[in-house]
Formats: C-alpha cells, sequence, structure tokens
C-alpha cells in the first residue's frame, strides 16, 4: 500500500518555533477582547487606530522572530518528511517579515511554499491551505496541517485536510477538531507513516 500523505502544511509560531508572542499581553496593550483574534479585532478599528495598532503589531512579531528557538527536533522531522518526498508548506498568519526573519535565521528550515498573511484570507479561514494544496500540486484529503492553536485545526477541517495539533503542554479544549493529537514534533513521522 502507498503512504497515504504527499505533503505536510505547517503553522509557525508555537509548531515549528517556540510560542515567543504573548497574544494575552497584546490584546491587553491594544484593548482586545480576550475572545477575539488579534488581526480580527484590528481589522475591525477605525483607521487611525488600526494604524498604530498595527505598528504595535509588527514590532511585537519582528522582536520575537530575532528572538526566535526552534521546537525541539523540527529540522530534523523536517528533513525527515522532505526526504520521503513529501511536499511541505509554511502557513503563518504572522507578516512576511517576521516569516522570513525565523527562514533567514534557521536555514535547515526549508519549505517548498512559505505563506503569511499577507498572502490572503488568514486561518481560521481555509484559502491559504487550499491555495498551498493547489501549488504544490496535492490533494487536501492528502496534506496533513500540522498546527498548535484552533484556527489551525479549523482551518485544516474546512480545507478537508488532516489536522494535527501539537500540544506539548496540556490537551486545550479544541483538541477534539484534531485528527491526532501530539505532545512533540519527534511524533509527526510516524503519524505520517514515515
Amino acid at each position: 500500500m502507498g503512504r497515504r500523505f504527499d505533503g505536510v502544511i505547517f503553522d509557525m509560531d508555537g509548531t515549528v518555533i517556540e510560542p515567543l508572542l504573548d497574544f494575552g499581553a497584546i490584546r491587553a496593550e491594544l484593548g482586545i477582547d480576550e475572545t477575539d483574534g488579534v488581526l480580527e479585532a484590528i481589522g475591525r478599528m477605525p483607521p487611525q487606530e488600526r494604524a498604530a495598532a498595527e505598528r504595535t503589531l509588527l514590532d511585537r512579531e519582528l522582536s520575537a522572530a530575532r528572538r526566535a528557538r526552534l521546537m525541539p527536533s523540527a529540522e530534523d522531522v523536517l528533513e525527515r518528511i522532505r526526504s520521503a518526498g513529501l511536499k511541505t508548506a509554511l502557513l503563518t498568519r504572522n507578516c512576511r517579515e517576521a516569516m522570513e526573519t525565523v527562514l533567514r535565521r534557521f536555514p535547515r528550515l526549508r519549505f517548498d511554499l512559505s505563506m503569511s498573511r499577507e498572502a490572503g484570507p488568514i486561518k481560521p479561514e481555509p484559502d491559504g491551505i487550499v491555495r498551498a494544496c493547489e501549488t504544490l500540486n496535492i490533494e487536501p484529503r492528502r496534506a496533513a496541517c500540522v498546527g498548535d492553536f484552533r484556527y489551525d485545526m479549523v482551518a485544516a477541517n474546512t480545507a478537508g485536510c488532516f489536522a494535527v495539533l501539537l500540544a506539548p503542554n496540556r490537551r486545550p479544549d479544541f483538541a477534539d477538531l484534531a485528527d491526532m493529537v501530539i505532545r512533540d514534533l519527534s511524533e509527526l513521522p510516524g503519524v505520517l507513516g514515515l
């Protein structure tokens, strides 16, 4: 029997790099309700307030990218997946400049495709995943999406992909949205049948 997956789409923060962005602090600083998405709330702000909030968020994102640390075994797992012939993508709600900073800092994090929020509708919308699958010429049902947040799981489910939740510390309340929950990226090759 052939392999089940042809590609893997990774989230960035909290998935391939440690989560250094403190979204609670960002929400408090910008006056955003804790139940609201930061980008969604900023998008609804009046223009002048939105511009200031976007600058604040950009500063926090770039600072985190410059201090980023890889999740344990991220480089080795990615290399194993690539060596097995699976295509890889990075899809993040983070800005392009922060994403490119991370990729420059860790040259072994090589993806066939990398997309930031500037590429279009962001997770939890499935558009980025669908576009990544089209670009990589893989069917969504043969793609695994790996992330650490509810929006990653919602987007993967809506796109028709296999949703893998990385939950290193505790099982979150949205874990039931995932097809598989792992505690460490080193478990991923086994999930993929590699």
